[in-house]
């Protein structure tokens, strides 16, 4: 009987009140590249799921290899979860993948049998294939620098291969991700009891070449890559075809490639699927021709990162913007029909008082439809991170929405989180007068950025 391969997203579902859930696509993605290569692999996205739920379809599996997904705020299930499966599946070969793996290799190392680093999309899709025709236990005996990626300890050695990025070529000629495993149904509930509508994420673009400075971008790094509108149709296809009405591109930016994002929307202008969708730009380079046909195309509402009101901590977090120019996005596309919802954060290293407030007075300034404040998470790999005294020292955050500094900071956080209170307070005033309809949670920008739609 040949082996087979468990891709586990280990996200449990928690009780905080905002929430944005999502078939995990990087497990997806992995299990459609192993079945071109006639692998047979089962995905286990934990979201509705109990740890006992998991490690039992797991070990009934009879999986030969475990391959775990680690964020930043992943780690502690992660590791829960590998010490059951070790349990129940001794024999089976434990690999760690995602941004927090290939930022610390040795951490994960040290527990797991193997780590792939960065966009490992092809390399250990091949090395669970190779290792499944060698037979078990054959790890050890093949030559394993033929995987772009992988980390390994070797005799109180870590030694690791070259972090593999996709090229644009190899990007586009992924296969559409498997979303047969998904549960669509759990996933439709969710959102349609608090949004009334059935989303889902979709990828057109990899990578981000700007440096923002709370930023972390472990697997896609700085080049940016798209696909084919083509292949993207394909997949916005399957995604109707699943009873999805709702797509959240979940690209760093969609507008970084304004010729993508026109031939983007006028594909989805042109297949009269009308499906909606929903999506993070930056405030520049935008014009009003693309927002007009965004609006067109099915978008009914983009988030900004705004971050701030003052131009002097814009350039401290590296942002390349300026308050004026995320002040003439937003009415643009306030303008233009689009909803707007802006991310601020607040009690950044280096601004002052008065600049904190100065970020409160423009979100109340501005047409928009939701606000999202919080305070600077020194994600693993941003620069931030390597700047601040943190207050733990695993990297490991399993808080959601939470204002809560993870850092030594200079600001009071309770002040912080009264000011955010009443602003917050102030703008749902303001929002309830002026319209009765009811607004999407905000999304969790900060698990979105440490790789939650993979």
């Amino acid at each position: 009987m040949r082996g087979t391969v468990a891709l586990i997203y280990p996200y449990f579902r928690t009780s905080a009140p905002v929430q944005q859930l999502f078939p995990p696509l990087g497990i997806a993605s992995l299990a459609s590249q192993m079945k071109v290569l006639g692998v047979d692999a089962r995905q286990h996205d934990c979201t509705f799921m109990t740890i006992d739920d998991v490690v039992r379809d797991v070990a009934g599996q009879q999986a030969d290899i475990v391959g775990i997904y680690v964020m930043a705020t992943l780690s502690r299930p992660a590791f829960r979860l590998l010490e059951r499966i070790e349990d129940a599946l001794p024999d089976a070969l434990t690999v760690a993948g995602g941004p927090l793996p290939t930022l610390y290799p040795e951490r994960f190392a040290e527990r797991f049998d193997l780590v792939f680093q960065g966009e490992a999309d092809l390399s250990f899709p091949a090395f669970c294939k190779d290792h499944i025709d060698h037979g078990k236990g054959t790890a050890r005996s093949m030559d394993l620098s033929r995987y772009p990626g992988l980390c390994r300890y070797d005799r109180g050695t870590l030694l690791s291969n070259h972090k593999p990025t996709l090229s644009q070529e190899e990007y586009d000629a992924l296969p559409l991700p498997d979303r047969s495993e998904a549960d669509h149904s759990a996933y439709q509930k969710f959102w349609m009891e608090g949004a009334r509508k059935k989303m889902t994420t979709l990828m057109t673009t990899r990578g981000c070449p700007y440096d923002c400075d709370f930023c972390s971008k472990p697997i896609f790094g700085k080049r940016f890559r798209k696909r084919s509108i083509g292949r993207i149709m394909e997949e916005v296809r399957d995604i109707a075809r699943l009873g999805y009405d709702h797509i959240w591109i979940a690209d760093d930016s969609f507008t970084l490639d304004l010729g993508h994002a026109r031939e983007f929307c006028e594909a989805m202008i042109g297949s009269g699927l009308g499906l909606k969708w929903s999506c993070l730009s930056r405030v520049d380079p935008i014009d009003r021709d693309l927002i007009g046909l965004m609006a067109e195309a099915g978008c009914d509402k983009v988030y900004l990162g705004l971050e701030s009101g003052s131009n002097d901590t814009l350039r401290l977090m590296n942002k390349r913007t300026t308050v004026e120019e995320g002040i003439g996005a937003v009415h643009l596309f306030h303008q233009c029909g689009i909803k707007v919802g802006a991310f601020f954060l607040v009690g950044y290293p280096g601004e002052t008082v008065g600049s904190v407030e100065s970020t409160f007075s423009l979100a109340l300034s501005l047409p928009l439809d939701e606000i999202s404040f919080n305070v600077p998470y020194p994600l693993p790999g941003s620069a931030l991170h390597s700047r601040v005294e943190l207050l733990a020292t695993d990297d490991d955050w399993d808080i959601e929405n939470d204002v809560r500094f993870l850092y030594r900071s200079e600001f009071d956080e309770g002040w912080l989180k009264a000011r955010i209170s009443e602003t917050r307070g102030r703008f749902n005033e303001c929002r309830r007068i002026s319209t009765e309809a009811p607004s999407t949670p905000p999304a969790d920008r900060d698990r979105q950025i440490a790789g939650n739609a993979l």
